[in-house]
């Protein structure tokens, strides 16, 4: 998955998933020249925080929103990826026809070949299965010259999806086809979760998992020198992609 010179499209319901979530590969894309832009649907001004609601309950949703902003933009800016948030509020995350066409166009004026977002069964968060269903769709009829936006069509990127909520994979039938050595990048990965300050428990969280996803890919593809890996499912089959 990893190479030179392709085009990346992270899509990322809340504030910190793309770090969380896919940070390491972001950062091996980067290192490798590749083009990555990544965008937040919501702040995850609810959801995703709770520790600002609970510190100060008379903080109001702008306010929330403006923190998580310097959040996601300073974790962005150790990745080395642009970012932007669509701003669509969150819990529930709602994605109708008018937000379906505004994903389409940006995949559309970006033109990748790979687009990252939410594991497409992710039911214990409806947020995230809102999400990636938004861009499953966005992604397969991006090349549909019918389907008429400010920017023409393109062809349709492959799509995979990383990990669910944590902790939960077997319960909504995530089981990787993919892996990323995330090593060497590991401590940058920490950093950028660390500018997540709302999310304190991201680092030792994901820690776990990545040395859990190391051991898989350690036995099941061979990535025998793997410390710290993300897994991710690749939608469709390697013949059709």
């Amino acid at each position: 998955m990893i190479r030179p010179n392709r085009r990346v499209l992270v899509f990322s319901a809340h504030a910190a998933d793309f770090c969380s979530r896919s940070g390491g590969a972001i950062l091996r894309f980067v290192d490798a020249g590749c083009d990555v832009q990544i965008y937040n649907m919501s702040y995850g001004e609810k959801c995703e925080s709770p520790l600002l609601w609970n510190e100060n309950p008379d903080i109001t949703v702008d306010e929330v929103k403006a923190i998580r902003k310097k959040e996601i933009e300073a974790a962005a800016a150790v990745l080395g990826a642009p970012i932007s948030c669509l701003d669509y509020d969150d819990s529930p995350l709602l994605v109708g026809p008018e937000r379906r066409a505004e994903i389409l166009g940006l995949v559309r004026a970006f033109q990748p070949d790979l687009v990252l977002c939410h594991w497409k069964n992710d039911y214990l968060h409806p947020d995230h299965v809102e999400a990636a269903n938004a861009v499953i769709w966005a992604s397969r009829y991006c090349f549909r010259p019918g389907i008429k936006t400010e920017h023409p069509p393109c062809p349709a990127p492959e799509i995979v999806c990383y990990e669910p909520i944590a902790g939960i994979g077997p319960v909504v039938g995530y089981v990787p086809n993919l892996y990323v050595d995330i090593t060497a990048v590991w401590d940058r990965k920490v950093e950028a979760m660390l500018a997540l300050a709302t999310q304190p428990e991201l680092p030792e969280k994901y820690g776990i998992i990545a040395a859990y996803r190391a051991l898989e890919a350690q036995i099941t593809a061979n990535m025998k020198e793997t410390k710290m890996a993300e897994a991710f499912v690749r939608l469709g089959t390697e013949a059709a992609l």
